[in-house]
């Protein structure tokens, strides 16, 4: 066996050794250093690895309890998940589920008395509504405003507003009351807001611009009553819009300054109830004033005791619950038959059929919508037709009853104190006074409703102005010696034929023509067929064909039978022969009307 030992000499020879001049040390070469690294490499290869035998033994100790500690993680997920599966698991599974969609009722209708906004176009019915409601009408708006002079407001809207925590419906119309002759299409828009307002009105706030009282703004409260009911004026407020600083600011100043007395009687007629809606671009609505304006607009809304109804409001939410009743039983219905279509048939074909049930109940449900509104209409159209029927029974040759005429005594006496048989100033010929015997009186006294007048300003011969007040349809004669409605007299450019004191019949411009409402005159007839009334040349003919001489021999019959039996008549009531003939009359004119719009269609 070969020896490995390494003697000193040897170890000197493969380390040598080299010394350093001037020093003892010496350093020794190690040549030989890898062979040495590679032996102890080999021989630590060679050595078994060192194993802890202590931690493994701990690890073997504790896994006893880590498998214990899984096990009950493992049983506390499954008791979870069960639980969740059991009381969840029906609502998680149909998560993305489609589910039926049910129909829609009538989300324009709200169980709740209405707040009503009316006016003409323009008045600033929907900022009073915004205002009501504390949203701006420059950001996201509840009504929409129109900055322009045409109406961005073309169909009824509403919201809901709590005061004193009960719940209003305030609905903000169009101007639906602007027209004389309503058509189809603004009757069913009347028809839509009485439906909203079919669970009673707490208020009707009649918003007008802070302007004098004009005639439009009369007979706009005149349409209200005519479709609403009389009653309905004990629950209107008046609010006053565009009022500038100083009117907002100062009431009593304003009322001072813009209050005439035809105004304080239409204030005082509604229990003087008034408010102010504040410009917020004068008055924010931060502002002390704005908040106080609108506090006692606030009071006076909570101040009306009840709400207003009437029956046709009472027909309406009849009918709204009817129809309300069929649609939530025909839900439940189809949502039945879904159920029983889905076990048999599956999810998908199931909701098929359900949308197709769905269709075919809201398209009913809407047509009930529609009858229901044509019923309104129809119901509208007969309060409309009464009340022309009244009308055309109470009209004739009507002036207003302070006018004054002469009698052959000489003595001026007014209209209202005519009897018949007086003998009145009915023409000037030849410079002498023509006299006729007053036959008819057909209608004296006051009105149910209200009659346009028109009011005519002229200036006598000798510059004293004049004025004459009669219907709007009533004849007069211009210097022709034509008979003209008095509405269509042209200020500047007809003349009218004026006594002077030198007994003669002088023509003069007419200076102004106005309209007003009057709900008392009086009708009557001369054997002349004409007066001069208020120094005017007038016919005593109204509303008819304009012939002087046709008129005159229609009340022919009359005439001759009150030389042998002297009227009696002297009534509110309209004398039954004029009632007659203004019928017939006024059936023809609607018949031609009607031919026209035929023919024209």
């Amino acid at each position: 066996m070969k020896d490995d030992t390494i003697t000193p000499d040897e170890e000197n020879l493969r380390s040598p050794k080299i010394s350093t001049p001037g020093t003892s040390r010496s350093v020794t070469l190690d040549t030989n250093k890898p062979v040495l690294r590679n032996r102890q490499r080999q021989r630590s290869q060679s050595q078994p690895p060192t194993i802890n035998y202590q931690s493994t033994r701990q690890i073997e100790q504790n896994k006893p309890f880590t498998n214990l500690i899984l096990i009950i993680l493992v049983i506390l997920i499954l008791f979870i998940a069960s639980y969740v599966f059991i009381f969840y698991g029906p609502n998680i599974l149909a998560y993305n589920k489609p589910e039926p969609i049910p129909t829609l009722l009538d989300i324009d209708i709200i169980d709740a008395p209405a707040i009503l906004l009316i006016g003409k176009t323009g008045a600033g019915k929907s900022t009073l509504g915004n205002l009501l409601l504390k949203t701006s009408e420059y950001e996201n708006p509840t009504f929409p405003v129109s900055d322009s002079f045409s109406s961005f407001t073309k169909k009824s809207g509403f919201a809901t507003i709590k005061i004193d925590n009960k719940t209003y419906n305030v609905i903000d119309t169009p101007g639906i009351f602007d027209t004389d002759n309503p058509n189809e299409v603004t009757l069913e828009e009347i028809a839509r807001t009485i439906r909203k307002c079919s669970y009673g009105i707490k208020a009707i706030l009649f918003v007008i611009e802070a302007k004098r009282f004009t005639i439009e703004q009369k007979e706009m409260v005149n349409k209200i009553k005519l479709f609403l009911g009389d009653e309905a004026l004990r629950y209107m407020i008046t609010v006053f819009s565009f009022c500038d600083k100083k009117q907002t600011e100062n009431l009593d100043n304003f009322k001072k300054s813009s209050w005439n007395k035809e105004f304080k009687d239409f204030i005082n007629s509604m229990g003087n109830r008034w408010a102010i809606s504040p410009n917020s671009d004068i008055f924010p609505p931060d502002n002390r004033v704005h908040q106080q304006r609108l506090r006692e607009l606030w009071n006076h809304i909570i101040s009306i005791d009840g709400v207003y109804t009437n029956e046709l409001l009472k027909k309406a939410r009849k009918k709204q619950e009817e129809n309300a009743r069929i649609a939530k039983e025909a839900e439940e219905k189809r949502k039945r038959k879904y159920d029983e279509s889905r076990r048999r048939e599956g999810e998908i074909n199931a909701l098929a059929k359900y949308e197709m049930w769905r269709a075919e109940d809201e398209k009913q449900a809407k047509e009930r919508q529609k009858k229901e509104i044509k019923e309104i209409v129809g119901s509208l159209l007969k309060k409309i037709e009464a009340l022309e029927k009244r009308v055309d029974e109470l009209s004739g040759g009507c002036f207003e009853l302070e006018t004054q005429v002469k009698l052959e005594s000489g003595r001026i006496i007014k209209m209202s104190e005519l009897q018949t048989g007086d003998r009145v100033l009915s023409n000037v010929r030849n410079d002498i006074d023509e006299y006729s015997e007053v036959y008819l009186i057909a209608h004296i006294g006051k009105l149910e409703h209200e009659e346009k007048f028109a009011k005519v300003n002229f200036t006598r011969p000798d510059g004293s102005k004049g004025q004459l007040r009669l219907t709007t349809t009533h004849y007069v004669f211009d210097e022709n010696l034509s008979i003209i409605f008095a509405k269509d007299l042209r200020p500047g450019e007809t003349k009218i034929l004026v006594s002077d004191d030198n007994n003669k019949l002088v023509s003069v411009f007419v200076d102004d023509v106005t309209i007003e409402l009057h709900d008392e005159y009086i009708s009557f007839y001369t054997r002349a067929g004409s007066v001069i009334a208020n120094g005017v040349l007038c016919s005593c003919y109204d509303q008819c064909p304009p012939s002087q001489m046709l008129m005159d021999l229609v009340f022919l019959p009359v005439r001759l039978w009150t030389y042998i039996i002297p009227s009696t008549h002297r009534e509110e009531r309209l004398h039954p022969y004029v009632q007659f003939f203004e019928t017939v009359y006024l059936l023809f004119i609607n018949f031609m009307g009607k031919g026209k719009r035929l023919i024209g269609n």
